[in-house]
């Protein structure tokens, strides 16, 4: 009999990821303050109670603006060993950047968070997009698409050689002991000997996920990775990258259908949908949305004339996708996300854009506004098609939001048979 195959969730644990309204929505509604440190071990705590199959901690490498309304976003693999000693059974991936970090180095950090979580770590490789970051790395500037794409190529060879060429065995006396092989990588732009000093634990390694987007993203993802973060808005998009994704896993000589993909998701729910969309107005009335206007294009390095805010958005301006991959100054997958919306949605004004690209959180991922049910059928119709592995989910208002979706929807997705009703403690790249 066929293994039953769930919905993975995972619960992204940034608030940097929230509606720009939500600390007002919080204290309006009561909500106590809490410490940076103490939001990041309540994500934890959620985690484990609502049966996600993962924490995400995306990663911020230099300060956006101040002051930060999050209290500055902690570094990914610090926070996350301090949520593993809080929580049992959530997966924790953590976000570095293979153009700023040393491999031989992050290849020690996530095997010590691997180590400390009893093989429940991942780590989301990203190459970063933005040139004032790169200059707290001394960069003097960011590298180009290209050559950041063959850097992470190698990086990754590098890190999974340095975490493969290790094991633990008995020695006569039947006593665990830790060997290690040099990797002696010789490469264009690593030289590392090994090997890594860190002993495995009992998933070997952690799990490899990418946010593969454009062309060399998917490359490098079909070739390394074993979960991938996407921007699919619609079935058919998300059709199209399973394609996509999958031809390029062929071409790595690797099975179609094995990498999971996982698009962004923010619910905004209610009992009705009336009350949904009565939430959303409440959020976005919090929310002073003109200083935000320059934000909405200016991170993708853009430079459109927009007017006043309720005026409708010159969305004949924005260039096509393939136009801008090469040159795109953030996440290709989230510019041809906020492409996507503003084409199917004609007539928007330049809130609604800046709504949608950075106001009401996650990106220029999809939002969904219905009811629990609804959102129920959706995730099923989404299941069924077979096209993804499940959701990464953000969620506007913070621990309100998430405590509804653990209380209401859960177990509507256990009722329907695509959710795990019980946790389990298989180590993190089993699950997937």
């Amino acid at each position: 009999m066929a293994e039953r195959r769930y919905l993975h969730l995972n619960l992204v644990a940034n608030d940097l990821n929230l509606h720009q309204g939500a600390h007002r929505y919080e204290q309006a509604h009561g909500v106590p303050e809490r410490s940076t440190f103490e939001r990041l071990l309540e994500y934890g705590r959620f985690g484990d109670e609502g049966l996600f199959t993962a924490l995400f901690v995306g990663d911020i490498p230099g300060m956006q603006g101040s002051p930060a309304f999050d209290g500055g976003p902690a570094e990914p693999i610090t926070a996350l060993t301090a949520i593993s000693q809080h929580t049992r059974y959530v997966g924790l991936i953590a976000t570095a950047s293979t153009t700023f970090y040393d491999p031989y180095n992050l290849a020690r950090l996530l095997a010590s968070l691997d180590q400390v979580s009893d093989g429940r770590a991942g780590y989301n490789a990203v190459t970063s997009v933005i040139d004032r970051f790169a200059q707290n790395y001394s960069l003097q500037d960011h590298l180009s698409r290209e050559a950041r794409y063959h850097r992470a190529d190698e990086f990754l060879q590098v890190l999974r050689a340095l975490w493969d060429n290790r094991s633990m065995r008995p020695d006569p006396s039947g006593r665990a002991r830790f060997h290690a092989e040099p990797i002696n990588h010789d490469g264009p732009l690593f030289k590392v000997t090994g090997p890594l000093n860190i002993a495995p634990s009992r998933q070997q390694r952690p799990l490899i996920a990418q946010a593969g987007g454009s062309g060399p993203g998917i490359k490098v993802a079909a070739k390394h990775a074993e979960m991938v973060f996407t921007n699919s808005a619609t079935r058919a998009s998300a059709a199209t990258y399973r394609q996509t994704l999958d031809k390029a896993l062929i071409e790595e000589g690797r099975p179609p259908g094995t990498v999971p993909a996982i698009p962004g998701l923010i619910p905004y729910l209610g009992r009705t949908t009336e009350e949904a969309e009565e939430k959303l107005r409440e959020l976005d009335s919090y929310v002073d949305w003109a200083p935000l206007a320059p934000a909405a294009l200016g991170q993708f390095g853009l430079e459109i004339p927009l007017g006043d805010i309720d005026d409708p958005f010159p969305t004949h301006l924005l260039p096509r996708p393939d136009d801008v991959e090469q040159t795109i100054k953030s996440t290709f997958g989230n510019y041809v996300g906020l492409y996507n919306w503003a084409q199917e949605h004609p007539g928007a004004t330049v809130r609604d854009v800046v709504a949608q690209a950075v106001g009401r959180g996650g990106a220029t991922h999809r939002k969904f506004i219905g009811t629990y049910d609804e959102l129920v059928d959706d995730f099923a119709t989404w299941h069924e098609d077979g096209n993804i592995g499940g959701f990464n989910l953000m969620f506007s208002a913070g621990s309100t939001a998430i405590r509804e979706f653990i209380d209401e929807v859960v177990p509507r997705l256990i009722d329907r048979g695509i959710y795990p009703s019980t946790p389990t403690a298989l180590p993190l790249r089993q699950r997937f």
